[in-house]
């Protein structure tokens, strides 16, 4: 990144990006000099003190970053951010792990390893850039601007569906594990992470198709109003991303990662003929062919977890129906609201207040079992703090 900074720069005409790129790049070494102590929390579900670290880190580097961007250091506040989190997350798990690296290096241990990782390495890598080619794209065929509604948008819905991608990886990894050599359980185990996922995602990314209208031109302003289809189109692809991360997940608990960086390879040979068709229409457009990507994508992964633990596409389905009619019902009573011109604000309170009722009155008709344990660890919660 260092070496190339310049011209990447020159490749996108934003002279400042070689800067930028080298001082922002610092935050690989810094990821990586607390891998092990974070897999050791991660394998034993010690999921509390990762998140007190992270909440830690995001307070001091979000005051800090507020803080410079008040003093008009502009991107650099950004680039701060980026580097200081991780930093300072880095040094707490230092501190707080009994784990020490010694001057010991096993050649066994190694070649174990690196076969599996390495496959794991390459597939995401593969997966990092295609996360960002979209980005890459349309900063280099639009204009910034057209770079930045797009960029807005994705900032809206990604950190949910990542968040929740992100926690069902961490705590599925290790659990589906324990049943690699048990296929029934296996199947049981990873069908409670399917309809959690979906009951939580579903939700929650409709839930911000429906308020996408106030909640941009509150948070951003009117200026910002182009993100708004955005917004929603790219929650649709948002929806399946935690599902995707479970199918995938399941290959890798099977010992798959050769497989796996194959599929990886197969799925992105397919989406580099959508962009490049689509891109010629436009972002919308392109935004249908990633929507049109994931739903292949999803098929592809769902392939073999029917393979592997006799999970169908039908059964799975029947397991999504419920929620999907919750979610839907939900977000309709949400959008809804938005017919009527009324202050934003206020549009906004009604939503989510309508949204709460007809998710919870439907889940208690409906007596699902995934919503019901929620319920109850809410009510010991409350209680507890009580």
């Amino acid at each position: 990144l260092f070496t190339f900074a310049p011209q990447i720069a020159i490749f996108f005409n934003i002279p400042i990006l070689s800067d930028l790129i080298k001082v922002a790049g610092l935050v690989l070494l810094i990821n990586a000099v607390v891998i092990i102590q974070r897999t050791l929390l991660n394998k034993s579900l010690n999921f509390k003190k990762l998140s007190i670290i992270a909440v830690i880190s995001s307070i001091i580097s979000g005051i800090i970053a507020v803080v410079m961007a008040f003093m008009d250091f502009g991107v650099w506040s950004l680039v701060a951010l980026s580097i200081l989190r991780p930093f300072i997350n880095s040094i707490l798990l230092w501190f707080s792990s009994n784990w020490f690296p010694q001057f010991i290096f096993s050649i066994k241990s190694f070649k174990e390893l690196f076969n599996y990782g390495s496959k794991l390495l390459l597939t995401n890598l593969i997966n990092t850039a295609y996360k960002n080619i979209y980005y890459f794209v349309i900063g280099k065929y639009f204009n910034p601007v057209a770079l930045g509604f797009y960029t807005r948008a994705d900032q809206f819905q990604s950190p949910f569906s990542a968040n929740i991608s992100f926690a069902i990886r961490r705590i599925s990894f290790p659990i589906l594990s324990n049943f690699q050599n048990d296929s029934k359980n296996l199947k049981i185990k990873f069908i409670q992470f399917i309809r959690f996922s979906m009951l939580l995602n579903f939700t929650i990314m409709l839930a911000i198709v429906a308020i996408a209208k106030p909640l941009v031109l509150l948070l951003i302003g009117e200026k910002w109003s182009t993100s708004i289809v955005y917004l929603q189109l790219l929650c649709v692809p948002g929806i399946l991303y935690p599902l995707q991360i479970l199918h995938l997940n399941l290959l890798l608990v099977k010992g798959y990662s050769n497989l796996n960086l194959k599929l990886e390879i197969i799925k992105k040979a397919i989406l580099l003929p959508i962009i490049f068709v689509t891109i010629n229409y436009g972002i919308t457009e392109m935004i249908y062919g990633l929507i049109l990507f994931s739903i292949i994508e999803y098929f592809i992964n769902s392939y073999y977890t029917r393979k592997i633990i006799h999970y169908s596409l039908t059964e799975q389905f029947k397991d999504f129906l419920p929620f999907m009619i919750v979610s839907g019902a939900t977000f309709l009573s949400m959008y809804i609201i938005t017919i009527f011109e009324i202050n934003l604000i206020i549009m906004l309170v009604i939503q989510l207040g309508v949204g709460i009722i007809v998710f919870t009155v439907i889940n208690e008709i409906l007596c699902l079992k995934e919503y019901q344990m929620i319920k109850t660890k809410i009510t010991t919660l409350f209680k507890t703090y009580k």
